[in-house]
């Protein structure tokens, strides 16, 4: 299993640093408003404030905040009552109803002192948020972990958090807005008091090394990913910077290598969030901090759900970056694929398995799966494969033999992605699968070619993007110009 263990409290703080800095409210081009008339997301609404706004030129180098020597631009991180009174948090304040925004929490410190917490809560609108995380957004970090860290620890744990209680009500109101006609300014607000406390905790060594931090940013970060499209812009300049919490790592199993599971379902998520970080930019998986352990050896179901989520960043490394051309590599990336479908354990085989559902030969099989490890399992080594199989070297160039070649590559990768989407839609409860499915409809779904074909995987973009919030806008437009709809 890959081994996941935080490092030392300076990368730690470098990143909660990157997070406060980074963080640039945008109207992105794949965002999808919700369907009531409000106005945009993001600071533009307020164009004629620019003082409350935080462009990308006032991003603040991060050593600035590390070095107290340096001059901090205290005017960008913690705006004065006046400087930020246009802000989308503060407009919310006082022009909505107390009992439908967000409230900050008493500012006094990062932990509640009673043992019960902020618990039983008393506004309705934050019951109705949580309930919402736990059922329809944990399930984001925990589809392949046995233990369901995101789903039962990080709600008790915000009990006492209120950085991490308010990144919870940050990311359900997001996730809300991206799904029905909630207030897309809720997730803004609390977002803004989620920073009220993190930043103080940026100088506060015991903060620092809060486990619960550490959590409430890998979920700000998803946030993020709600607003970028799966094509079509670099996030880079958008989400947060876990990898510096990735980097850090690699020291910190250095000085102790034994590690809580609740840190390494963390990184596991950040992990994760690079990875699709990579597949939008189609830039080399740039983490291999990890000892993964690759083998094919007996071991549980989330171990070997884990495996192909590394080995999916070893392909992304190989397809995208220098070594894309060695054979040898493409070889052994092949055979670590494959060996995963022969030796995975007898509990990943689907309990029902129809090709076709209607019989026409172009429609997705229907493929149940028992376990979310299962299903997550199937679908990353599926992904592997296609991406392999698309960027194999071995591909002749120019002539005849190219035009088969590329014929062949064309069939089997239609056929992994009917299969993909397939997986998908018989296990919704398992839903990130259909991320995974949309990933691999955006990056290849060019090489469908049958109208027919094409209107079915433009369909699953829109349901997963009505569904789950994940934005497929931008995938589709490129999709359709590609296809050349507008010109039928």
């Amino acid at each position: 299993m890959v081994s996941v263990n935080p490092s030392g409290d300076a990368l730690l703080q470098l990143t909660l640093s990157a997070i406060v800095v980074g963080y640039v409210i945008t109207n992105e081009p794949g965002f999808v408003a919700p369907s009531r008339e409000s106005p945009p997301l993001g600071f533009q609404a307020f164009s004629d404030s620019p003082v409350g706004t935080v462009t990308s030129a006032e991003v603040i180098p991060v050593s600035s905040l590390l070095n107290s020597e340096s001059p901090i631009r205290l005017d960008v991180l913690s705006r004065t009552p006046s400087s930020i009174s246009n802000s989308p948090a503060n407009v919310i304040a006082r022009h909505g109803s107390d009992e439908h925004l967000a409230r900050s929490r008493p500012p006094s410190g990062h932990h509640s002192t009673t043992p019960a917490g902020f618990w039983p809560l008393e506004n309705d609108q934050e019951a109705m948020l949580m309930g919402h995380y736990i059922d329809h957004v944990a399930l984001f970090f925990d589809m392949c972990d046995a233990q369901k860290h995101f789903t039962f620890e990080v709600p008790q744990r915000a009990r006492t958090n209120i950085t991490l209680f308010n990144a919870i009500m940050a990311l359900s109101a997001r996730h809300l807005s991206r799904t029905s006609s909630f207030d897309t300014f809720v997730a803004d607000r609390y977002y803004q008091i989620c920073l009220q406390t993190l930043i103080p905790a940026l100088n506060d060594s015991v903060a620092i090394n809060d486990e619960s931090l550490l959590a409430a940013t890998i979920i700000l970060r998803l946030l993020e990913e709600l607003n970028i499209p799966i094509t079509g812009d670099d996030p880079r300049s958008h989400l947060f910077g876990t990898h510096a919490i990735l980097r850090a790592v690699q020291r910190r199993y250095d000085l102790n290598p034994v590690d809580t599971s609740f840190r390494q379902a963390i990184y596991w998520a950040a992990f994760r969030q690079e990875l699709w970080i990579s597949l939008m930019t189609q830039r080399p998986f740039q983490l291999h901090i990890f000892e993964a352990d690759r083998s094919i050896e007996p071991a549980n179901d989330s171990t070997w759900a884990d495996r192909t989520i590394a080995h999916v960043g070893d392909v992304i490394h190989f397809a995208f970056g220098e070594g894309k051309h060695s054979v040898s590599r493409f070889n052994r990336l092949m055979e670590e694929n494959e060996s995963w479908r022969r030796r995975r354990p007898d509990s990943f085989i689907e309990f029902f398995h129809q090709r076709d559902r209607d019989g026409s030969g172009r429609n997705f099989p229907d493929i149940r799966c028992h376990a979310d490890a299962h299903v997550m399992g199937r679908q990353y080594n599926i992904l592997g494969r296609v991406l392999l199989v698309v960027h194999n070297p071995t591909i002749p160039q120019l002539g005849p033999a190219h035009k088969k070649a590329k014929m062949e590559v064309d069939i089997q990768v239609q056929e992994d992605v009917r299969t993909l989407v397939g997986v998908a839609l018989s296990n919704e409860r398992a839903f990130p699968a259909s991320l995974v499915a949309c990933f691999a409809i955006a990056l290849v779904g060019d090489r469908f070619t049958n109208r027919q074909d094409q209107s079915q995987l433009r369909e699953m973009l829109i349901k997963t993007e009505t569904r789950h919030g994940w934005p497929t806008k931008a995938a589709r437009s490129q999709l359709e110009e590609v296809w050349e709809w507008n010109s039928r």
